[in-house]
């Protein structure tokens, strides 16, 4: 018999795939922390009555997303920091979707206000297939490792490098890649180099 040797990180990327397929399961069916509501009861999450628009749910900006990152990047360890931010992006999303489905199915919510929290979930699922596709493609085009976040106006790819900063030719090549699966412009695609410590 040969023995099978699995790293830590290997065995990190298979339990995130395995956790991440159930999740989009249960949430496709509808299951994800779905709770019953009582027609009449109030929904616990964010205050939603007729007056607020689900606009304001929008997904958090790049900004909120490397201020948490920032936080919670204290406590990473650098070889598995590309694991943690897939986790932590999907927890932060996990959240989201909870509440927009709370919104679908409060019956005190508006046919409009539900049509919107649907055409945002529909948002989610778009965003998350483009950014498993890019960081595919991404790792395909050389490098080692590579998280994307796709916002409907712009596009943020942290990718692992040995050096500190891309040649304009690894820059260029990642920002038309990204440019042509997502049809976002070049000039909304920050790319960030993450180096190997």
């Amino acid at each position: 018999m040969i023995p099978i040797i699995i790293r830590k990180r290997t065995l990190s990327l298979i339990a995130f795939a395995l956790i991440g397929a159930a999740l989009l399961f249960l949430g496709w069916r509808g299951n994800l922390l779905e709770k019953k509501l009582i027609p009449g009861t109030p929904v616990t999450s964010p205050a939603v009555n007729e007056t607020v628009p689900v606009s304001t749910a929008q997904p958090l900006s790049v900004a909120e997303q490397s201020g948490i990152m920032a936080v919670a990047g204290a406590t990473f360890e650098e070889q598995d920091f590309f694991v943690d931010y897939r986790l932590e992006r999907e927890r932060i999303r996990g959240q989201r979707v909870e509440w927009l489905r709370e919104v679908i199915n409060n019956a005190n919510s508006t046919a409009d206000t539900r049509q919107k929290a649907q055409e945002h979930l529909m948002v989610i699922s778009r965003s998350m297939e483009k950014e498993n596709e890019l960081e595919n493609l991404i790792r395909a085009k050389g490098f080692k490792e590579a998280a994307v976040f796709v916002d409907e106006r712009s596009v943020t790819v942290i990718v692992e490098s040995a050096r500190e900063s891309l040649t304009t030719e690894e820059l260029s090549s990642i920002t038309g890649l990204v440019s042509r699966g997502t049809g976002v412009d070049a000039q909304n695609i920050v790319v960030i180099p993450r180096g190997i410590e």
